[in-house]
């Protein structure tokens, strides 16, 4: 690994974790600006209905920009490339390995 590559490496190892938090604090307030638009609608039912929406929603984004900040900072700080898995069937002819 060159010096050039380990300080960009190292670069974005900070800088998508700080994307990461940006992202969530955007969810957190769009999901109040939603809030607040849900609290002043008239009917009951599309107002239960727009709350269950919003608890599905908040929870897929800010679920979903934890997971996407914290796979790509742990692809980041890896040492060695992730492990990929491939759809070959081991011989059936060949006995198991022994444990």
């Amino acid at each position: 690994m060159s010096v050039g590559h380990s300080i960009f490496r190292r670069l974005l190892a900070v800088v998508v974790p700080l994307i990461g938090a940006a992202f969530t604090l955007a969810s957190v307030f769009l999901l109040l600006r939603v809030t607040y638009e849900i609290e002043m609608m008239d009917d009951p039912l599309h107002r239960n209905l727009a709350i269950i929406g919003t608890l599905v929603a908040g929870v897929a984004l800010l679920v979903g920009s934890v997971y996407i900040s914290t796979r790509i900072t742990v692809f980041l700080i890896a040492e060695k490339p992730p492990t990929t898995f491939s759809n070959v069937r081991p011989d059936p002819t060949e006995p198991p390995p022994q444990i």
